[in-house]
C-alpha cells in the first residue's frame, strides 16, 4: 500500500493526532482537543502504546487504536478519505497475524460502507444525545442522593433492571456479581468521569429502590451515566422524574447541558429522552464484527 503507513503514536505528536481524530469524527463528547490529549496522557504507558497514526509522506492523516482483536478510535481526515480502505487493511493486519478468531471494530457510521466491503457486519450502534438545561418544576416523587453505602443495593438493582434488556444481547450490562460491583463502584471512583453526587438521585418505595439516576462530569460536561427504573415501577413517569431532578440540580451547579448515550433500538429510552428535549449529536457510533 504505497503512500500510506501505520506507526505507533509518539507522545510528542499527541496534539496533531487528536486534531486529526476530531476532524474525521462527529460522534464525540467534545471537540476540545485539550481534553482528548489530557485523557490520552493520563493512560498507563502500555495503553498509550495501543494508539497508532496513519501517515502519508510523514503527515498524520488518520488515527486508530489496536488492542488485542479490537480496533477503535478510527478516523481519517475528510480530505484524505481515499485512504479509508487502505487504513482499515493496515489496522487489521496486526490482528490477522495473531490467533484471534474475530475482529471487533468501533467507528462512526460514516465509515460503515468501507468496513462492510472488507467483511465487517454491524452488530449495534449507539448515539450521543444532548439537552440544553433550564430549571423546571421539581417532580413530586420523593428522592434522595445515593450514598456510597447504597452501592450493594444499586448493584442488585441494576442487575435486575438490565435482565433481558436489549443491550445484553450485545454484551453490555452483563457479568458476574463482582463485575457489576466493579462497574458501579467505578462510577463513584471516576471511571466514567468525576461523580456528581448532588446531581444523582435514587427513589425508593416499600419494595426498595425503584429508580436510580447517576450523573458524572466526563470530557468537559455532565453525563447521565446510568438511568434505571424497576420493572414494576415503569410507565409511571419515574424515569422522567429522575432525569428532571438531575437536570434541575445541574442548573443549580452552573451547567448548561447534559449528555447521554443510548443504544439504537432502545426505543422507550430514546422516546423518553426526546420528550425531555434531548437531540442526537453527531453520527452513530457503530460496533461491527468480522469473523476470521
Amino acid at each position: 500500500m504505497p503512500g500510506l503507513e501505520i506507526a505507533p503514536l509518539e507522545t510528542a505528536e499527541a496534539e496533531p493526532f487528536w486534531r486529526v481524530f476530531l476532524a474525521g469524527r462527529t460522534d464525540v463528547p467534545t471537540t476540545d482537543v485539550r481534553l482528548h490529549i489530557d485523557r490520552y496522557l493520563a493512560l498507563a504507558l502500555e495503553e498509550q502504546r495501543s494508539y497508532f497514526a496513519f501517515r502519508e509522506s510523514g503527515r498524520i492523516v488518520g488515527t486508530v487504536r489496536i488492542a488485542g482483536s479490537f480496533l477503535g478510535t478510527f478516523s481519517i481526515l475528510p480530505a484524505e478519505r481515499r485512504w479509508t480502505r487502505d487504513a482499515i487493511l493496515l489496522g487489521t493486519t496486526a490482528i490477522l497475524q495473531g490467533e484471534a478468531d474475530r475482529i471487533v471494530a468501533s467507528f462512526e457510521d460514516s465509515y460503515l460502507e468501507d468496513f462492510e466491503k472488507l467483511g465487517f457486519v454491524e452488530r449495534f450502534s449507539r448515539i450521543r444525545m444532548e439537552a440544553s438545561l433550564g430549571k423546571t418544576d421539581p417532580p413530586s416523587v420523593p428522592m434522595s442522593h445515593p450514598e456510597v453505602t447504597d452501592v450493594e443495593d444499586i448493584v442488585r438493582f441494576l442487575m435486575h433492571v438490565y435482565e433481558g434488556h436489549i443491550e445484553q444481547q450485545f454484551g453490555m450490562h452483563t457479568g458476574s456479581d463482582g463485575e457489576w460491583r466493579d462497574y458501579v463502584t467505578g462510577i463513584w471512583k471516576g471511571d466514567s468521569g468525576t461523580y456528581l453526587p448532588v446531581a444523582s438521585w435514587a427513589a425508593r418505595d416499600s419494595a426498595g429502590l425503584s429508580g436510580v439516576a447517576l450523573v458524572t462530569h466526563w470530557m468537559g460536561s455532565p453525563l447521565l451515566s446510568e438511568l434505571g427504573v424497576r420493572g414494576d415501577a415503569r410507565r409511571r413517569g419515574l424515569g422522567r422524574a429522575l432525569v428532571v431532578q438531575s437536570m434541575n440540580a445541574l442548573v443549580d451547579l452552573g451547567y448548561d447541558r447534559l449528555g447521554l448515550y443510548v443504544t439504537v433500538g432502545n426505543n422507550p429510552a430514546v422516546n423518553l429522552y426526546k420528550a425531555l428535549g434531548f437531540r442526537q449529536v453527531g453520527g452513530r457510533s457503530v460496533n461491527a464484527l468480522r469473523e476470521l
